[in-house]
C-alpha cells in the first residue's frame, strides 16, 4: 500500500522537528564556552539536555513510522503536544523578551489542527494498522 499524504505530512513534520533539534544538540555542544559566557539561564546545559531529547523521540518516532507501527499515531501525538507544551512554557518562563505572541500561539494551533487532522485520516489509519 502506497503511504498516504497524511502520513508524509506526519513525517515531513518529524524530520523537521528532529533535525532542529539536532541542529540546536549539536551547536550547543560545538558553542559551549560562548553559550556559558552569554546565554541567560539555565544555559548551555539545558539547552543540549532538551535537543538532545526531542532529537531521541524524534529518532525513535520516525522508526515506529518506517515499521508501520499501530503505536506510532499515539506516539505522535504525544511527541507534538510534548513539544508543544514544553516550547511554551520555555517561551513563558524562560525567553525574554516574547515578541510576536498572538502570531506564535496561531502557528502552534495550526500546526496541531494539521497535526490531528493527519492523525485522525482515515487513509492514514489503515495504514497504520488501525480501524
Amino acid at each position: 500500500m502506497k503511504r498516504p499524504g497524511a502520513v508524509t505530512t506526519l513525517l515531513f513534520m518529524v524530520l523537521c522537528l528532529t533535525a532542529w533539534n539536532a541542529v540546536r544538540l549539536y551547536a550547543s555542544i560545538a558553542d559551549w564556552d560562548t553559550l556559558a559566557d552569554f546565554a541567560p539561564r539555565p544555559g548551555p546545559i539545558y539547552i543540549a539536555v532538551t535537543a538532545a531529547i526531542w532529537t531521541l523521540g524524534g529518532l525513535v518516532l520516525f522508526d515506529l513510522f518506517r515499521r508501520r507501527s499501530a503505536r506510532a499515531r499515539l506516539f505522535a501525538l504525544a511527541y507534538f503536544l510534548g513539544y508543544a507544551a514544553w516550547w511554551w512554557l520555555d517561551r513563558l518562563l524562560l525567553q525574554q523578551p516574547q515578541p510576536n505572541g498572538p502570531f506564535a500561539l496561531a502557528a502552534t494551533l495550526t500546526l496541531l489542527a494539521i497535526l490531528c487532522m493527519a492523525l485522525l485520516n482515515k487513509k492514514a489509519r489503515k495504514w497504520f494498522g488501525n480501524p
